[in-house]
């Protein structure tokens, strides 16, 4: 015989299952004010590169560095060298801060 505790824990779980069954709000998407909003901006790959090439060219704390700069599909890889941690920081904010980068691959070593 089950025992009051696992019977008030079977109560629970099937009413929560009931409830939860019937949660999804149609009323959203089916009001005359709903429209499919429009999809996000797009940025291709030559104005991730030029934004994120531009930033790092005119940034003065990031003289002496060689960097070389690859994007694929908004996949940033960064490879080469610099002279300091700080600048490998610097590089990476100029990265994730261009509008489109999905992720960004940081493969700068100090020389």
């Amino acid at each position: 015989m089950l025992s009051r505790y696992k019977l008030f824990s079977l109560m629970i779980l099937f009413m929560s299952a009931l409830v939860l069954s019937g949660c999804e709000n149609y009323a959203e998407r089916t009001h005359e004010s709903w429209v499919t909003p429009e999809p996000g901006a797009v940025f291709d790959d030559s104005t991730i590169y030029a934004r994120i090439t531009y930033a790092i060219q005119s940034d003065a704390d990031l003289q002496g560095a060689d960097i070389e700069l690859k994007v694929d599909n908004g996949d940033i890889l960064l490879t080469g060298t610099v002279l300091n941690r700080d600048q490998i920081t610097r590089v990476n904010m100029h990265s994730w801060t261009a509008d489109g980068v999905k992720n960004v691959d940081n493969q700068l070593a100090v020389r």
